[in-house]
């Protein structure tokens, strides 16, 4: 059974140190699309975790027809937009 695709927005930080090896972990969950405020560091992150994409805005992310789920890691003050893209 394939997992649900998953992107990350604001993937550096703890999301890289915590919810994307924890993500790589679950069962049913695969690793689509990584997001971060620079293209080049978002292709770093995905590299190292096998991500197929990456991207540097979210809207770019959240438009990605494989991306189910998409797990918010960016500062608190910026989740209520992108909440609403989502």
């Amino acid at each position: 059974m394939p997992g649900a695709g998953w992107g990350v927005i604001g993937a550096g930080g703890i999301a890289r140190f915590r919810t994307i090896p924890g993500l790589l972990e679950a069962e049913h969950a695969e690793l689509t699309a990584v997001m971060t405020t620079t293209l080049e560091k978002a292709q770093a992150i995905a590299g190292e975790f096998g991500a197929k994409r990456a991207y540097d805005s979210a809207e770019a992310l959240i438009a990605d027809p494989e991306v189910d789920a998409v797990y918010i890691a960016t500062p608190v003050y910026l989740h209520l937009p992108e909440i609403k893209l989502a």
